[in-house]
């Protein structure tokens, strides 16, 4: 059995090909996390671990040097990509998944990693994976749709009565869905939607993280126009049988013709045309199913599934010295894991 790095080079989604389709998603590929690699002091990196019968173990995540005047040494921690992510074995063989985990906690020790956290991916249900010192938390459910069922059975039985309805108002309205490629106008519409809402920082993009999108083959790009105006857009994530609901904005003016409606039951149409099995519209912005953005989501499908997050800490010693140091430095008290990053 062995266990390797993939980093940059192009055998990182030759890796990912020799798992069954319905295990390779967007959020694994090389392409993915080198957008998110760029950011100041993170790297790229695709754990393997295989052996002799084909069995094969991925796990990709960040990497990214803690910088603290308190340590003396070079220390890091890990966390997955912005979506979902997780480990991921083509087998239900048990030993080979507790030597898989074995040799990744040999790696962290090795590479000085102080923590980690992870944001399993609820399509996949990965997060049993990792037994050892890991805490598994219940973050928020989110909605899927079966595309394999006919286009009319899944209006007539998964888009809710409501819902049929304004979709049929928005194209009384004039509402038109197109595919675009300005993103910089897509740009504009998120970041207003962000700023009204008051969203966290971590959503506020830089407009170079939608030039990358752009360049990106399986990132589609979704507007709805009125009367030769866009009044919202989304971006859409392709690969294999998945389509993903990634990032969304509307103008606040325009919330009464209730564009969002139309341009998530086109966007399902054309994910049909394109042979994909699953859409996934993601969850809310709390772990509630009262939640309103969760709600909104659940007008279109009636399947919902886990999403689960997982923290570990490998050097408890190094972890506690720098969230005291934090908490010092700032006069309150540590609220969320890795604090002494944000």
């Amino acid at each position: 059995m062995t266990a390797k790095i993939a980093g940059n080079d192009i055998q990182w989604n030759e890796y990912l090909i020799r798992l069954s389709s319905d295990k390779q998603d967007i959020y694994y590929t090389r392409e993915y996390y080198l957008m998110e690699q760029e950011e100041e002091g993170k790297e790229a990196v695709l754990f393997v671990y295989e052996d002799e019968k084909q069995n094969i173990a991925l796990y990709p995540f960040l990497k990214r040097k803690i910088n603290s005047p308190i340590l003396k040494y070079n220390y890091y921690d890990i966390e997955t990509a912005y979506g979902y992510g997780g480990a991921l074995v083509n087998t239900t063989n048990e030993n080979f998944i507790i030597q898989f985990e074995s040799a990744f906690l040999r790696y962290c020790k090795e590479e000085n990693i102080i923590a980690e956290f992870i944001r399993f991916h609820p399509l996949l249900r990965n997060e049993s994976i990792f037994k050892h010192n890991i805490e598994i938390l219940h973050n928020r459910y989110t909605v899927w749709l079966d595309l394999t069922s006919e286009i009319d059975d899944i209006w007539m039985h998964q888009v809710s009565t409501q819902n049929r309805n304004t979709i049929r108002k928005c194209k009384k309205n004039g509402l038109v869905v197109q595919i675009s490629d300005d993103y910089e106008e897509f740009y504009d519409i998120y970041i207003q939607t962000m700023k009204k809402v008051q969203a966290d920082s971590f959503y506020l993009f830089d407009f170079e993280y939608f030039m990358k999108l752009k360049k990106n083959k399986n990132i589609i790009l979704f507007r709805v126009r009125k009367e030769n105006e866009t009044i919202a857009a989304a971006i859409f994530m392709k690969y294999g049988v998945y389509f993903h609901y990634h990032l969304a904005g509307s103008k606040k003016e325009a919330l009464k013709w209730a564009p969002n409606n139309i341009l998530l039951w086109e966007a399902i149409k054309y994910a049909k045309t394109q042979g994909c099995k699953i859409f996934h519209f993601g969850g809310g912005l709390t772990d509630s199913k009262e939640d309103n953005l969760f709600r909104f989501k659940s007008k279109f499908s009636k399947d919902t599934a886990d999403f689960f997050i997982g923290k570990r800490v490998h050097n408890k010693e190094v972890y506690n010295k720098l969230i005291q140091y934090w908490e010092e430095e700032h006069g309150e008290k540590a609220s969320l894991f890795l604090q002494y990053a944000k």
